[in-house]
């Protein structure tokens, strides 16, 4: 056995478990001799408490959440002789949320650096390879997190072995969640590299990251349709917004004209989304009458601006205002002698 002194500090993932609900702590396993020790986790590092052995010892770090006595298990490091070592980073477009984020129609990229592998022949598979795994769930119903080790448990979507040191580079066009509706997907993808067992060490994950992915708003604009003749008081206007992503805006313009490009509109109505996860609502609004102050034709677009852009969220609506006119009649009786 040798002795060695491991600074452990805590993951940003427990960032959301330091509270007074929360008991966190290191769980030491020994690997080979099974032996666990726990130790109190707080802001800050600490030293191991047993030695490390040969064959490596696996760190755990857990949060235990009182009220409901339920465990999280943020994050994880396998630490021995001639174990590889690595970390994953998820880029996306959108550079806020507390954990990277996108949505389900855009790009992103993983970036994976790999670090003590070793080179040569007659080495072991476990000293020549990592193994690197995508798994995707879907969010249920009214749900906006899943728990990390009941994802990590399927089936994982692809895998594969990366067999050098530095940094490998993987572009995913779009998330690989699945729906019924393709733009409506919402859910996690978490990516993994296991240090690969070799008889002594079990396989054991040595790095990871998820991604957030939030499903492609859309509306819809109820109350007036396209080629309505509006001939005295507008109706009242109802705005469906569904699914509106994390800190965006949604805009219900007017437009003189039957288009809405290369003009400027009038703001109807506004709505923001400041939560951190997709938001629906049914929204109504009267400002439409007393805006059209003259007959002609007009259009009203429902738009909601992301990081991503200003994007349509229903194809826009155009109308007709023919009112009618009104005449003022005069009278005059005039009665004279003659």
């Amino acid at each position: 056995m040798k002795s060695a002194s491991l600074l452990l500090a805590l993951s940003t993932a427990s960032a959301f478990c330091q509270s007074s609900d929360f008991v966190n702590f290191i769980r030491q396993t020994q690997q080979g001799t099974g032996v666990v020790w726990d130790m109190p986790a707080a802001t800050g590092a600490a030293a191991s408490a047993p030695a490390l052995v040969s064959r490596g010892a696996l760190f755990q770090l857990w949060s235990i959440q009182q009220g409901q006595t339920r465990e999280y298990l943020l994050d994880q490091k396998l630490v021995g002789s001639h174990l590889p070592a690595a970390d994953i980073r998820v880029i996306t477009l959108d550079p806020n949320g507390t954990v990277p984020r996108t949505r389900m129609d855009q790009p992103f990229t993983v970036e994976i650096n790999v670090d003590g592998l070793l080179s040569g022949s007659g080495l072991p598979m476990a000293a020549t390879h990592v193994l690197l795994e995508q798994h995707v769930a879907s969010y249920p119903a009214d749900r906006s997190s899943l728990d990390p080790t009941a994802v990590l448990s399927n089936t994982p979507l692809h895998k594969g072995y990366l067999a050098a040191n530095g940094r490998t580079v993987l572009k995913f066009p779009a998330s690989s969640l699945k729906a019924a509706d393709p733009t409506k997907a919402l859910g996690e993808e978490h990516f993994v590299v296991h240090a690969l067992s070799d008889g002594s060490i079990t396989q054991t994950q040595i790095a990871s990251c998820k991604l957030q992915v939030w499903p492609v708003a859309s509306g819809e604009i109820n109350g007036i349709a396209n080629g309505d003749i509006i001939h005295s008081r507008t109706p009242q206007i109802a705005l469906v917004l569904a699914d509106l992503y994390p800190r965006s805006d949604t805009s219900f313009m007017l437009y003189e004209g039957s288009s809405i490009y290369g003009i400027t509109g009038t703001l109807l109505k506004a709505y923001a989304n400041t939560s951190e996860t997709t938001n629906s609502s049914v929204i109504t609004t009267h400002e439409l009458d007393s805006k059209l102050t003259k007959d002609g034709t007009y259009t009203v677009a429902l738009m909601s601006t992301t990081v991503f852009g200003a994007e349509l969220l229903c194809p826009p609506v155009t109308f007709q205002v023919k009112r009618p006119l009104q005449l003022n009649a005069l009278q005059a009786n005039n009665s004279g002698s003659n």
